[in-house]
């Protein structure tokens, strides 16, 4: 249904409750606001921001923007990087995920695209579901990116960098391109055939010199959070991406990237996501109920829905 924004804060309350008659989907974008290199700070919300507004066009869904000030990790060495503990930003968005369950969004997807999210949002989707019966979803940009690239084939995959081409696509479609860097006298982009980059897109050297020291250990777990440790240098994450020699060089990468951003939200067949999602609390609340509901831990809200 055509609509004047999917946002639900640029919305006004008649046009959430005319649009809660008739769907119940929101798409939360999640992320922080941290060192990124020469990348503004918020580049790792922006992604996702732009991943979850394409794919509320596709399934009449809104988008509840704004929540950028996350748990952030190795990366609290930059003085603008605001930090956030896991448990601060946990208990937050589990108060707002049930602020939207008693408006009336029963389907919740949240977007994100920092490496130690999923501490967050993996307790929250386990927590919330125990307490209320209610399946919340989310998806990482990352594994969105490379779902997207098995989608295509590996000959068309390896001519781009998706989650860099779906991040400078976000920029463009959330109208942000502008807060990328234009610095004539910057470092070029460096291009190397075969691999999934393109120019625009800074060649990654390997693990810094802050992070030799853990070169073994991060074998064995995820590498965001397999053991603490901090960035010893400003470029040590993003390195110099975001930075282009001129203002046409920006406008090709993130028109290239809106390109990008829509093939891999056509990839990741987000109707059928939402439609799993409605047949996944429909079991629970038939079949599970029938043959668990005595055993299973009781709603803390309601009784089960």
């Amino acid at each position: 249904m055509e609509m004047r924004t999917r946002v639900l804060g640029r919305l006004n309350n008649f046009e959430v409750e005319e649009y809660l008659q008739r769907n119940d989907i929101i798409f939360v974008p999640v992320g922080p606001t941290e060192m990124h290199g020469r990348c503004p700070l918020e580049i790792e919300y922006i992604g996702p921001l732009g991943l979850a507004l394409a794919m509320a066009e596709k399934v009449d869904g809104l988008v509840l923007d704004g929540l950028k000030y996350f748990y952030n990790g190795s990366c609290a060495t930059g003085k603008g990087t605001v930090r956030m503990s896991v448990n601060d930003g946990y208990q937050y968005l589990k108060a707002i995920a049930y602020s939207l369950l008693s408006q009336g969004f029963k389907r919740q997807i949240y977007v994100t695209g920092h490496g130690t999210s999923e501490l967050t949002l993996g307790a929250l989707v386990g927590d919330f579901f125990d307490e209320t019966k209610v399946p919340l979803a989310w998806m990482d940009q990352i594994t969105v990116t490379n779902f997207a690239r098995t989608r295509v084939g590996e000959e068309v995959a390896k001519q781009y960098n998706y989650f860099m081409d779906l991040t400078y696509g976000s920029y463009e479609i959330t109208g942000r391109k502008e807060d990328l860097i234009i610095d004539p006298n910057g470092k070029p982009p460096e291009v190397h055939d075969g691999e999934m980059f393109k120019p625009g897109v800074t060649k990654f050297h390997g693990l810094p010199e802050s992070l030799q020291n853990i070169s073994h250990i991060i074998n064995f777990g995820s590498f965001a959070y397999s053991i603490g440790f901090y960035m010893g240098d400003l470029l040590d994450h993003g390195g110099e991406q975001g930075t282009f020699l001129s203002v046409e060089a920006r406008e090709e990468v993130c028109a290239r990237g809106l390109e990008q951003l829509y093939k891999v939200v056509d990839a990741v067949d987000v109707p059928l996501f939402v439609k799993q999602m409605a047949d996944q609390a429909e079991y629970t609340n038939t079949v599970i109920k029938e043959k668990f509901g005595k055993t299973l831990p009781k709603n803390k809200i309601s009784e089960w829905v």
